[in-house]
């Protein structure tokens, strides 16, 4: 045993490249211009699957995720829209011209009401939840904070 005492030195951070901070305020803007054309948001998110292994245990890892969830969520929805939407045409078309109205109550009545439901309802709301998921995680970004927290 030694009688020095011993000083605990402040370990060095681990390297984080630097260009992660502006590698998510441009993915949160590649999603905000896919509003209007629609691929942004791909690239967004290619960059965001490629850049988040190089983030784990920094606080860029919470954006990329986030990124990530928002772009699966809409391209689910997307799916959902492009399954169901034809899907509620062609029930419509069908009852209207080769059912007799007598059996009505034999054909789902949610072929027919999906895609008003959809669009009404579900669609406004997820629109909310991507401007608010994708401007709150710009923000944060901004100021240098994880997306959670």
């Amino acid at each position: 045993m030694s009688d020095t005492p011993t000083t605990n030195q402040p370990q060095p951070a681990p390297a984080v490249p630097a260009d992660l901070r502006l590698l998510v305020i441009v993915c949160y803007f590649l999603f905000l211009l896919a509003c209007i054309n629609g691929f942004t948001a791909l690239i967004g998110a290619l960059i965001a699957h490629i850049r988040r292994r190089e983030s784990i245990g920094t606080i860029w890892q919470s954006h990329f995720d986030n990124l990530i969830l928002v772009f699966w969520v809409l391209v689910a929805a997307f799916l959902i829209v492009a399954l169901g939407f034809p899907l509620g045409l062609w029930a419509n078309f069908s009852f209207q011209f080769f059912t007799h109205p007598s059996i009505f109550y034999l054909w789902p009545p949610w072929f027919l009401i999906f895609p008003i439901v959809f669009g009404l309802i579900v669609f406004p709301v997820l629109v909310v939840w991507y401007f608010y998921r994708t401007i709150r995680g710009l923000i944060r970004a901004a100021e240098a904070r994880p997306y959670r927290g």
